[in-house]
């Protein structure tokens, strides 16, 4: 099972939801400037920017390799902190934050939710 966040719209209806998986996003690991447009993640796309340019200004002071070395671990965070940082571009759009839980995949985890927050469908 995985932990699912859910952001929700209340005033757009009970479909105005998304469903974001706390786990490790290989897109934002491997494709970090377009996962972030992606996700109208501006915030962490000018932070991608800055590091890429700082590592490009210092690779001739701290070497070629260790400036790879540095993105990469970046890049590896960001595969980690995909959901927080998709979630804060949501809340920034007007999506409220409106807890976790834990499902089998995005669908039964919304259908849960849904269930939770408006009852079963009849």
């Amino acid at each position: 099972m995985t932990l699912y966040a859910i952001y929700a719209k209340p005033e757009n209806g009970p479909d105005a939801i998304h469903v974001l998986p706390e786990k490790f996003s290989w897109g934002a690991f491997l494709f970090a400037p377009f996962w972030a447009l992606a996700r109208g993640a501006i915030a962490y796309l000018v932070l991608w920017v800055v590091v890429v340019i700082g590592l490009f200004v210092l690779a001739p002071h701290i070497g070629d390799d260790l400036s790879v070395l540095l993105y990469l671990i970046f890049a590896l965070w960001t595969g980690f902190a995909a959901a927080p940082i998709a979630g804060q571009a949501l809340e920034n759009r007007n999506w409220i934050a409106s807890g976790e839980l834990a499902a089998d995949s995005t669908i039964s985890a919304e259908q849960i939710w849904l269930e939770k927050t408006y009852g079963p469908r009849q």
